[in-house]
């Protein structure tokens, strides 16, 4: 199918650099905010949170990465750290810090050590059935991966009183995979656990889930990351969806009795702590996303939005800086440029509102107070940063220092996040049945959440729909506007809610995600504005590929008509399995570029660097065509374990409609005749894992169960069956084209025959030998 860009006015006003407004067209709902978040006390660890010893040690640029000092454990007590530092001049030099630091503190991540698996297994399950030799090598790569990845926590070093910033982990965890990681992240856990799932290791995953679970325990939320300097933020909440996965993996419902109060824990949390009511006039879309019923009425709602409201500041400035990039934030609140200062209006939480986002400062909005201070600065009327003078002849051009400057000031923790309450309503309806689950009942907990979750949705759909182009977008509060800046996140509600959702906004939010995918062919950026920032364009970020699989399958399945054949009738199906693809594809390529080689199979990139066996990359970066950049760099970039989940859990679910990988202006130095690798043996799981339990109800539809094994061990023939006849034939298996033999056993004084050793295959009466 072709579009043209009058077909996608969304999208195509957006690329076209038009003024006109993609969202926004209604009238204002007159969103009124009730009430005010509560405050949250900030870390006060007086080395890794907050004090004089952090501000002097990091503006002193003892190290280069600000993390490095915050992730290095005590040699001695901290009160005596502390005397000591009172001891030094004030006018201390950096060899006079880097001494003291040296005197004083372990190296960063001295604290954790590699980790053994467990349930470690040579024949991953996501592999059976993936054919395609190149493929199949490349799956085994990245399952590999997770022991390069797997850490554990040691402080049997430290003496009494000595102290360390990583938190407490009685089980395995794994980190990002860059050189700066040294800890466990929220949300890049989920996409670590779907990986660790669908290579079947169980105990590892369930481990995994029960350290975010521990941080509920402690903090009533999970904090960003595994170290004390993030218990004061989080990340969006997917711990329910995290368990919800585990369950429908394994069936352990002893785990999710016990995750099932924590749940409720944060899920409090978020209420308290990140939301505010609001009221407002509906507009024209109802509960189904369908035009001309409820105008006009009053409705109100409890919605998320990131930041915390915290008690304490870290600078001079008023502004919380963040301990692990405390030079960076201390520069931006305390910018020297020539334009309006608008760092200088930076809330106490703006830069953590950033950091739970994912994001960093100024993705959205500029402050409407100091905005009007510099209007040459900013060239038309609007704050929103799609109004900034973009060159018209590339509108994906870098962004110039004074558009940057437009960048940061945020009011993120103002704004209706649509991937944020998208993520909550799952919470919501995860919980609720979960309860039933437990309970065994509908109860009256259960249809409060059920509840909340209608209202959450609701909301998203009054104030943040478009049903012209049938996308979502943010909503701002104190300007009570749409951000105009199309974002991947406005894909969240269709994985959330699409099935309820009216078919022809999927049908046009399709469209629109198909021809993006045809414009940037080697994967989706977030945004479509290249700001430098690492999560807009040129720069493709796995999670949001995963999200926007996830969202455009939902939409497919519940949209589309499947033909005969069980394939999507055109020019509805597809979209998902494309860019599923092409998130392989990519991935791939760079692992090849960078090293990456297979036995028997492909040899290695000419171009590669020496000593590197491939390289999995965090995040990948578009060419000027659209296609993925290939790099032969051996560095690893970013966070290649959630690269890692997120291909293995593509290999299982789209494994009979991926193709061996390509990549844009490179050969694969294919072996020649090549030999498919020797097959794995067959996959066992732990005998715990999974348990029998009952199958939950509404909606968890059980999925199929895990291989097992059939086989049990023929009886003696002589005890067995009396007559003890038998015979022994020699067939060829249709399968592998073996000479087996077949032992038949007559039972019942030869009345039938029973064939312990075989068992019929999955297509028609086809029989083959274990």
């Amino acid at each position: 199918m072709r579009y043209s860009w009058n077909v996608l006015p969304a999208l195509a006003a957006v690329l076209a650099n038009v003024a006109t407004p993609a969202y926004g067209a209604e009238a204002a709902p007159d969103v009124v905010i009730v009430g005010k978040r509560l405050q949250q006390k900030g870390c006060s660890h007086p080395i890794y949170c907050d004090g004089p010893i952090l501000k002097r040690i990091q503006l002193g640029r003892v190290f280069d990465d600000d993390k490095t000092f915050v992730d290095m454990p005590t040699r001695k007590p901290v009160d005596k750290i502390v005397a000591e530092f009172n001891g030094l001049p004030a006018n201390a030099t950096k060899s006079d810090l880097t001494r003291f630091v040296d005197d004083n503190f372990y190296p960063a991540g001295s604290d954790i050590m590699e980790a053994e698996l467990e349930d470690w297994t040579e024949a991953p399950p996501f592999l059976e059935g993936v054919t395609d030799p190149v493929l199949r090598g490349y799956g085994m790569s990245i399952h590999n991966q997770w022991k390069t990845m797997a850490r554990k926590r040691d402080t049997s070093f430290l003496c009494d009183g000595c102290e360390t910033s990583l938190l407490a982990a009685d089980n395995v965890f794994f980190t990002t995979g860059d050189e700066s990681s040294r800890e466990y992240h929220y949300w890049n856990t989920y996409y670590i656990e779907i990986g660790l799932l669908k290579s079947g290791l169980f105990k590892t995953a369930r481990g995994v889930l029960q350290n975010l679970l521990d941080m509920v325990k402690a903090y009533d939320f999970v904090p960003t990351g595994g170290r004390i300097y993030y218990t004061d933020r989080s990340e969006p909440p997917l711990l329910a969806l995290m368990v919800k996965t585990y369950y429908e993996a394994t069936r352990d419902l002893a785990f999710v009795t016990e995750a099932l109060p924590l749940l409720k824990i944060e899920h409090d949390f978020w209420e308290m702590y990140r939301s505010v009511n609001v009221t407002y006039t509906r507009g024209s879309t109802d509960s189904l996303g369908k035009r001309g019923s409820g105008s006009g009425s009053k409705a109100n709602a409890k919605v998320a939005t990131y930041g915390p409201n915290l008690f304490s500041t870290a600078s001079d400035s008023g502004t919380q800086l963040r301990p692990e990039s405390y030079s960076a934030d201390f520069e931006a609140a305390k910018t020297q440029t020539t334009a309006p200062d608008l760092f200088s209006t930076l809330s106490g939480s703006d830069l953590y509102a950033a950091s739970e986002a994912g994001t960093s400062p100024g993705v959205q909005y500029a402050d409407v107070k100091t905005a009007t201070q510099g209007p040459s600065l900013f060239g038309r009327r609007s704050l929103l940063r799609r109004d900034i003078d973009i060159p018209t002849a590339n509108p994906f051009a870098a962004f110039t220092e004074p558009q940057l400057i437009v960048l940061g000031s945020t009011e993120i923790n103002s704004t209706i996040a649509v991937n944020l309450n998208s993520i909550i309503y799952q919470a919501e309806l995860i919980i609720a049945d979960f309860i039933e689950l437990v309970e065994n009942s509908t109860t009256p907990e259960c249809v409060s959440y059920r509840d909340r979750a209608a209202e959450r949705r609701q909301m998203l759909l009054d104030l943040t729909y478009d049903a012209e182009s049938g996308l979502f977008s943010d909503y701002h509060l104190a300007s009570g506007k749409n951000t105009e800046i199309w974002s991947m996140s406005s894909l969240w509600p269709y994985w959330a809610f699409g099935d309820s959702l009216p078919s022809d906004g999927a049908q046009k939010a399709l469209n629109n995600i198909d021809f993006l995918h045809g414009k940037f062919p080697g994967g989706l950026p977030n945004t479509l504005y290249n700001s430098s920032l690492s999560w807009d364009y040129p720069n493709i970020q796995p999670p949001m590929q995963h999200m926007a699989v996830r969202s455009a399958q939902n939409a497919e399945d519940h949209t589309c008509k499947k033909s005969t054949a069980g394939a999507y009738d055109a020019p509805c199906g597809g979209t998902a399995a494309k860019i599923a693809q092409s998130t392989v594809n990519s991935a791939f390529c760079n692992w090849y570029t960078t090293g990456g080689s297979i036995d028997n199979v492909l040899n290695s990139y000419g171009g590669a660097p020496a000593n590197s066996s491939g390289v999995n990359f965090g995040s990948f970066v578009l060419g000027p065509d659209g296609d993925i950049d290939t790099t032969t760099s051996g560095k690893a970039q970013g966070n290649y374990a959630w690269t890692n989940g997120i291909n293995i859990w593509l290999f299982d679910s789209y494994k009979a409609q991926l193709q061996m990988p390509s990549c844009p202006n490179i050969k694969l130095n294919l072996v020649e005749h090549i030999q498919s690798p020797s097959p794995s043996p067959t996959y066992v799981p732990s005998p715990t894992y999974p348990a029998t339990v009952p199958a939950p109800p509404t909606i968890y539809t059980p999925p199929p169960p895990q291989p097992t094994s059939n086989y049990t061990p023929p009886p003696p023939l002589t005890s067995a069956y009396p007559s003890g006849k038998s015979c022994v034939r020699k067939r060829v298996c249709r399968r592998c084209h073996r000479v087996v033999k077949r032992i038949w056993v007559a039972g019942n004084g030869g009345a039938g025959c029973k064939n312990p050793y075989t068992k019929r295959g999955p297509f028609s009466n086809l029989r083959v030998h274990r």
